[in-house]
């Protein structure tokens, strides 16, 4: 099962995440997958024009989105509380991480193959000083020790995120490199699509509601209907 936040190095900071299990299989209703993925395609499609992952998420997510910002990789409970973390700075913090994430997948994967033996995508210049500066980026066991600190880090993600979507190539989610690149990430997919999950525990959705998985490469959506709309509960990261 996909991890729900990042496990990339650049955030390598950020920990091991936690993962979403499935609780039980059930049967998959037609129309509702195709709603689903229509919703999937549609935030994709968001991101594109906009290149920013807060204003799709805001578009697109549940109402309460608050279990899957306290999901943001290895800051516990315990945390949240030692450093007197408000809701609003957990949502920050994951949406500078999504943010983050997704540009530099982007950026990537918009350049090279991930089939072919080419060498990698060197790093922007700017992009390099900023993590060689950065005490995060220097000890991936570093996590923030105060809510000032975890300030920092959302400042530092977001200049980072800022300087992708800089030296992103033009039309970079439309080029031969990029479908390939989804087509292969979609293939490699160890998810059967044979039913949904019958409730998310760390999305805090509860048994008894089918959630919808899309796999869309780098975009791996969890998919529930709220209301009788469809709204995305969570993303899925290799």
């Amino acid at each position: 099962m996909r991890k729900l936040i990042v496990t990339l190095s650049v955030i390598s900071l950020i920990g091991t995440p936690q993962a979403t299990w499935a609780q039980k299989i059930l049967p998959r209703t037609e129309d509702q997958q195709r709603r689903a993925e229509k919703i999937a395609d549609r935030f994709i499609e968001r991101f594109q024009q906009t290149l920013d992952f807060e204003i799709v998420w805001k578009e697109f997510r549940l109402s309460d989105p608050s279990c899957t910002h306290r999901a943001n990789g290895n800051l516990s409970e315990n945390d949240y509380a030692k450093l007197r973390l408000n809701g609003d700075i957990i949502e920050k913090l994951y949406i500078a991480t999504m943010n983050l994430y997704y540009l530099k997948a982007v950026y990537e994967l918009s350049l090279t193959r991930i089939d072919s033996q080419s060498e990698d995508v060197s790093t922007p210049a700017e992009i390099e000083v900023i993590e060689q500066r950065s005490k995060f980026f220097q000890n991936d066991d570093r996590k923030p020790q105060s809510y000032e600190e975890v300030s920092e880090l959302i400042g530092t993600f977001d200049q980072l995120a800022g300087l992708y979507r800089k030296y992103l190539p033009k039309e970079a989610m439309k080029s031969a490199t990029w479908r390939a690149n989804e087509k292969n990430l979609r293939r490699r997919s160890e998810i059967a699509y044979a039913g949904v999950l019958n409730g998310d525990e760390t999305l805090c959705i509860a048994k008894g509601s089918n959630v919808y998985i899309v796999d869309r490469g780098i975009f791996y959506f969890y998919v529930v209907d709220e209301g009788g709309k469809m709204k995305v509960a969570g993303l899925g990261i290799d």
